[in-house]
């Protein structure tokens, strides 16, 4: 529980910067916008060229910041999720140095094994059918998007293309260059979504469905 709850604070304070960022590259775009129509055909450029400058550095800075997020948000969703199975299953708890593995960012292979776990199974003590159809409803949206992170993962290396087996087995965070539309876009808010809810769920079996705590 101490592990999660740090990487829960990680997240919290990735998804706040990664979100900042974002705003200033989207207003530095919006600035450039129209400082080009302004200056357009006009001798001197160097308000052009500084917020252009400024967009690049927000830009790089954005793209820091996202993957950081990444991070923390993917280690919390498998750690989490893996810790909600196993108290749901009643498995015995995970020993320390698994723990320790699983604080680490997992591949895109042991994220989405995480994800795949069944909802049906997790949430098997919420009496909402509702709640239950959503919540799998999010969960295969996000996978879908995993899926698709994979399938560019493959190619973003034209000069020596991945194998499937390669692409899953790697890192996000080590195949996201700049340049190219970030990996986790589409993939990241619904990630801090899960991390959200996660500790949630698991506060709720410990406290109605008679769960060990010491498990």
């Amino acid at each position: 529980m101490q592990a999660l709850r740090s990487l829960y604070h990680a997240c919290n304070a990735g998804q706040a910067a990664w979100r900042s960022a974002l705003a200033l590259v989207d207003g530095l775009s919006t600035q450039m916008e129209t400082v080009e129509e302004y200056d357009r055909g006009r001798r001197f450029q160097h308000h052009v060229e500084a917020v252009n400058a400024a967009r690049s550095g927000a830009y790089r800075y954005e793209r820091e910041l996202g993957l950081t997020a990444w991070r923390y948000a993917s280690a919390h969703a498998v750690l989490g999720i893996t810790v909600f199975d196993r108290l749901v299953t009643g498995t015995p708890a995970l020993t320390a140095s698994k723990v320790d593995e699983l604080c680490e960012e997992p591949t895109l292979e042991q994220l989405r094994r995480a994800l795949s776990i069944p909802v049906e199974r997790l949430l098997s003590a919420r009496k909402d059918p509702s709640h239950r159809k959503r919540t799998d409803e999010e969960r295969q949206a996000l996978i879908t998007m995993l899926d698709c992170a994979h399938r560019d993962i493959r190619v973003v290396d034209a000069a020596r293309p991945m194998t499937e087996r390669e692409a899953w087995s790697c890192r996000l965070t080590d195949h996201s260059p700049l340049g190219t539309d970030p990996m986790y876009e589409g993939i990241l808010e619904p990630l801090f979504n899960i991390c959200e809810e996660t500790p949630l769920e698991i506060d709720w079996r410990l406290r109605n469905a008679g769960a060990d705590v010491s498990q």
